[in-house]
């Protein structure tokens, strides 16, 4: 058997392959990794997804416990989904395919995309239908996901398997010493009930849309009671927190300390050593832990650590729990350190702030659905809540006027934590970029945003997904910067050629650009290979803001779907000028 076909088939069989590490795996690598002493079941991984394939979504039975089959809603058989992992600065595609019986979509979570690819309840893709996801991907290194986004289905959907990593990797951060390979390890925490044992059934009832649906046995990248063998060095943990609504106090069995590095939107600005952290659902925080200290033979475990916190009944928020096991068996290195220092990160100031918003979180306790609420609305899919101007810096004031917990999640760009109840010293896990905040009872939290890419319609809401389908969840829209109305806005004093809108696009964008003096323009569109598709502009133009449509079906041609490139040149009395741009277009 060819090297490749046996490690594909190992990962679908479920195998212990930390995906980072490249397919065409060393065999003595993929030897080590089944080796195993240890009681209970070893860490799995799921497969890696291959940029350009078809995700295609299915009601699946696949083995959770041993010798028995688990029905699940999963992309390609898996659970967890496919591994998405991509470099920056890549085109990232996939065409979806929804062969499940219910209305579905894909929602990129912390990930910066175009209002179309977001995967917002409106873009839902019917049984039987597909979509095209592609974008380019501008996010910075780090650990992201996707998950189901279907409106007042996401919960049942995501409980029942569908959601997966998405990893965005970044060639500056080698020169930064952090382990690599075999040595970067993600793990996507989820929890459903043992007395369902092995279905995952999903029958909420007042109590669980009250508190969110619980559940008292941790599974880790779908493994229950796992273990995962390492050695006597330092190792990089992505730490996902896929469940519905349960939130873990991260920490190891023997209180020893380890440095979290990364949030939401990567690294931080400096390792921060911690014994323990709070990790909500939708929220990622990396860390590094090294096993040096120990004796080969010894184990010690991930668990999270019991708190107080609000709710009753047979599911508990706040109970202690094993997560996974670390069993010490080998003396490799991965070179890997602790840096001294990380990548700084521009912290936006408060002083900036043009526009604060407020949001007050509320329970409605007078009976039947909608018991949370967002300053007293409910999601309604055409409504539009609030405009947010693009690049300007904005404070979303936070307040939470009710006993519950709420993890808060922004589409589209991520932001900056302020403060909490006016305190500016936050813990390490708030510190950097962020799109998920954990709002405690009563507590009011003081976030910063600015989104700079993208216009379009985003959400904001509850990451505890009984509350978000409960209707905790609001539109916005990201709109033109404050006084500039692109029809009519003269820049007198430059040349630009402008980003078309929207992209990506289909059947048509807009292209803008602007000359400070009455020149002769040539505005030409070119495919991948360089040909010359169309010429949109050829011809004297006065100096100001000029704008043209762009149809992928102008002249009777139908484009395929892909990135293309517009040129601009411009030779007037100030001089000649030249400027190309990309865009995408999408069917």
């Amino acid at each position: 058997m060819k090297r490749r076909e046996m490690i594909l088939r190992s990962l679908q069989a479920g195998a212990v392959i930390p995906f980072l590490k490249p397919i065409e795996l060393l065999a003595k690598d993929f030897e080590n990794l089944l080796s195993s002493s240890g009681t209970g079941n070893q860490l799995r991984f799921p497969p890696v997804f291959t940029n350009g394939g078809t995700m295609a979504l299915a009601a699946s039975n696949v083995n959770v416990w041993p010798g028995q089959d688990t029905q699940v809603v999963a992309i390609n058989g898996s659970y967890p989904g496919p591994s998405v992992v991509i470099q920056k600065g890549s085109v990232f595609t996939a065409n979806f395919v929804n062969n499940y019986n219910e209305p579905a979509t894909i929602h990129w979570h912390g990930v910066d995309v175009p209002e179309l690819m977001d995967g917002h309840p409106k873009d839902s893709i019917m049984p039987g239908g597909n979509y095209t996801y592609t974008f380019p991907v501008i996010n910075r290194g780090g650990t992201y996901f996707y998950h189901s986004h279907a409106d007042m289905l996401t919960a049942e959907h995501v409980f029942k398997g569908f959601a997966g990593f998405f990893i965005v990797t970044d060639p500056d951060e080698a020169g930064l010493g952090l382990p690599t390979g075999n040595f970067d390890v993600p793990l996507c925490i989820q929890d459903r009930r043992s007395a369902n044992i092995p279905q995952f059934l999903y029958n909420p009832v007042m109590s669980d849309i009250m508190n969110g649906f619980l559940g008292d046995l941790p599974l880790i990248n779908g493994t229950p009671d796992a273990f995962f063998d390492v050695s006597k060095t330092l190792y990089r943990f992505r730490l996902l927190n896929g469940s519905n609504a349960r939130i873990y106090k991260i920490a190891l069995s023997d209180n020893r300390p380890f440095h979290i590095i990364a949030t939401d939107g990567g690294l931080k600005d400096s390792a921060v050593q911690v014994n323990s952290f709070f990790l909500s659902p939708g929220e990622r925080t990396e860390i590094l832990v090294d096993f040096s200290a120990y004796n080969i033979g010894q184990n010690v475990t991930l668990k999270s650590l019991p708190f107080t916190a609000p709710g009753g009944g047979t599911y508990v928020q706040g109970t202690e729990l094993n997560l996974l096991r670390f069993d010490i068996t080998g003396n490799q290195s991965s070179g890997g350190i602790v840096p001294a220092a990380l990548p700084p990160i521009s912290y936006y100031s408060i002083s900036d702030v043009k526009t604060t918003r407020t949001f007050t979180l509320t329970m409605n306790m007078g009976g039947g659905m909608n018991i949370h609420r967002i300053n007293g609305l409910t999601f309604e899919m055409n409504r539009i809540d609030w405009e947010t101007p693009q690049n300007s810096l904005e404070e979303w004031k936070i307040i939470n006027a009710s006993n519950m917990l709420h993890p808060m999640h922004s589409h589209s760009h991520q932001f900056q934590v302020h403060s909490r109840n006016g305190n500016i010293n936050l813990p390490p896990e708030d510190k950097g970029w962020k799109d998920t905040i954990l709002v405690n009872p009563f507590e009011t939290v003081r976030l910063l945003v600015k989104f700079t890419n993208y216009k379009g319609e985003y959400l904001f809401h509850c990451h505890n997904l009984e509350h978000e389908d409960d209707g905790m969840m609001l539109n916005f829209k990201v709109v033109d910067p404050v006084g500039i109305n692109e029809e009519n806005e003269n820049i007198a004093d430059d040349y630009q050629l402008r980003q078309n809108y929207p992209n990506p696009f289909n059947p048509s964008t807009k292209i803008s650009y602007n000359i400070p003096v009455s020149a002769y323009v040539i505005l030409k569109v070119y495919n991948e290979l360089g040909n010359d598709i169309a010429t949109l502009v050829n011809e004297k133009k006065n100096s100001g803001l000029h704008s043209v449509e762009f149809s992928a079906t102008a002249g009777g041609k139908v484009l395929p779907s892909g990135i293309y490139y517009y040129k601009l040149t411009a030779s007037g009395s100030s001089g000649n000028f030249s400027e190309v741009k990309k865009m995408m277009l999408i069917k």
